[in-house]
């Protein structure tokens, strides 16, 4: 669903949460439909299935009328979109906020 592997996804660190998000959101019997394959597609297994794309990648879990929140820090910070072209998060990793503002450091030539 996602194109990364199970072994990636349980690299985030936040698989566990993230299921626990979207089956407290979505309920098992919902989640469990996702399982059956219809043609044509049924539209809230549709709509549940793009929901956990988006969490996955984004960390924001977004699904029908409910307002968008981010599941953690760590699905922020973990989300696959950053992976996808070798970015950092906003914000997450070093230098750090305001780093921008030092100088840069110049390393002295090897004699």
């Amino acid at each position: 669903m996602t194109g990364f592997t199970p072994a990636e996804l349980l690299a985030t660190g936040f698989a566990e949460h993230c299921h626990a998000v979207v089956l407290e959101r979505a309920g098992a019997s919902r989640l469990g439909a996702l399982s059956a394959v219809t043609v044509p597609p049924d539209p809230d297994a549709l709509d549940l299935a793009r929901a956990i794309a988006r969490v996955w990648y984004t960390g924001v879990w977004s699904a029908g009328d409910e307002a968008p929140f981010v599941v953690s820090r760590r699905a922020y910070a973990e989300g696959l979109v950053w992976k996808t072209f070798g970015g950092a998060p906003p914000g997450t990793v070093g230098p750090g906020f305001g780093s921008w503002a030092a100088a840069p450091r110049v390393r002295a030539a090897a004699a």
